[in-house]
């Protein structure tokens, strides 16, 4: 489970985020939906911790307002960022596995996004840096569901993909939601790729506000 009461974000002193409240439960999807800008990433990397918040985050029942990044990835919380933010002198593998191993998480983390992501298998012993743009963003995926056992933050996932390569990713999230029993909360500029979301939230400077 994902929730925040009244969300705030200041940067260089002006407010871009502004009370958002939401909640997506456990086993279901959300998507924040709008334009560049509109205050979707900033959401995230707040609920993740990276930055300042007013406000409350709770992570799968448990408050994390005060708690930083690796605190709050401690309590299940994966995140998928939009730059990726791979190592890209590691292998996919070893991408993979850090991440696991720094939280302690057992090893069948990894078996369970290899399963929902085969072609992980085949880029294995690939450096981060040497994949394709769609490829790393399969592996920050990864990465964001291993280390999701509660919840995933998904920030354009299916940005700049072919229609297929969306697809393959959509029943990949649906699939992890189903398996793992996680809440996902995914970022989004084009709504027609998170129709599947069980709720939209419409974001538009720093307010947002469901649609269904």
């Amino acid at each position: 489970m994902i929730k925040t009461e009244r969300l705030s974000v200041s940067l260089a002193g002006s407010q871009v985020v502004r009370d958002v409240t939401l909640e997506v439960p456990a086993k279901s999807a959300a998507a924040l939906v709008g334009p560049n800008g509109a205050g979707k990433t900033t959401t995230l990397r707040a609920i993740m911790g990276l930055l300042r918040h007013g406000g409350r985050v709770q992570v799968g029942g448990v408050d994390a307002t005060a708690m930083g990044p690796r605190e709050r990835a401690m309590l299940g919380l994966g995140y998928s960022p939009e730059d990726r933010r791979l190592f890209p002198s590691l292998t996919v593998a070893e991408n993979l596995e850090l991440a696991v191993s720094a939280l302690g998480l057992p090893r069948d983390r990894l078996e369970l996004v290899y399963g929902l992501m085969p072609i992980l298998k085949e880029l294995a012993r690939r450096r981060a840096g040497e994949l394709s743009g769609g490829q790393q963003k399969l592996v920050a995926l990864a990465r964001a569901m291993a280390v999701g056992t509660k919840a995933a933050l998904l920030d354009e996932v299916f940005e700049g993909l072919s229609p297929k390569m969306r697809d393959d990713v959509s029943l990949i999230v649906r699939e992890f939601i189903e398996t793992a029993g996680a809440a996902v909360l995914m970022a989004e500029s084009n709504p027609d790729y998170v129709k599947f979301a069980h709720v939209i939230y419409k974001i538009q400077r720093g307010v947002a506000s469901p649609l269904k």
